[in-house]
């Protein structure tokens, strides 16, 4: 089915946020071409609970032994599988803080990431489930971490394109709006680039 899954990770709001500007462009030039429905999470709005016990043993029990209380705790991340099972497109949009990914968003990718429901073990080792969906990265950095020695710096692509490897969705496009600490002109500079990389996708 050809719907996009658009997950906004940054903190700002819209108006200031570099990433949800892109993902804009983004999503207005994935509807010039796609009609169908676009499920838009914006995590500092609506953050999905961090990890703990009852959910990850609610995640490791199998379906006809769970409680009523797991089968509870697992409604969001059901809820996050069928839209993304239901999806052609995955956009996930993102500043790099610190080095990494926003801890909202490594909550969501917790919710999504889920033995026997996106992956399973084989005696080949772990296999992903989701190979039906595509994904695109938009992330924006203060500083210029695209090129070495600054580019070892990055936790936010290799491990997203890791973790979406890991669940099954391996077509993977990234584009990056670095530089954004460095004054106006670098800005637009930047996110000018970015767009055109994202028209490019299309």
């Amino acid at each position: 089915m050809t719907n996009l899954v658009r997950v906004d990770a940054s903190a700002l709001p819209a108006a200031m946020s570099h990433s949800k500007q892109l993902a804009d462009v983004f999503q207005t030039a994935w509807q010039a071409k796609n009609q169908g429905k676009v499920v838009v999470h914006t995590l500092a709005d609506a953050p999905f609970k961090h990890l703990d016990g009852m959910l990850i043993g609610a995640m490791y029990t199998p379906a006809d032994q769970r409680t009523a209380q797991q089968k509870i705790a697992l409604e969001t991340s059901d809820q996050l599988i069928a839209e993304l099972k239901a999806a052609s497109h995955l956009l996930i949009t993102t500043p790099m803080y610190n080095f990494g990914i926003p801890s909202t968003l490594k909550s969501y990718l917790d919710q999504i990431a889920r033995v026997g429901e996106t992956f399973v073990y084989t005696e080949d080792g772990p296999k992903g489930l989701l190979s039906g969906c595509s994904a695109t990265i938009i992330m924006s950095s203060g500083g210029d971490y695209t090129q070495p020695p600054l580019s070892a710096m990055d936790f936010v692509t290799p491990y997203l394109k890791t973790l979406l490897g890991f669940i099954g969705i391996t077509e993977v496009a990234v584009v990056v709006a670095p530089g954004l600490g460095k004054g106006e002109e670098a800005v637009a500079a930047a996110m000018q680039q970015a767009k055109v990389s994202i028209n490019k996708l299309f």
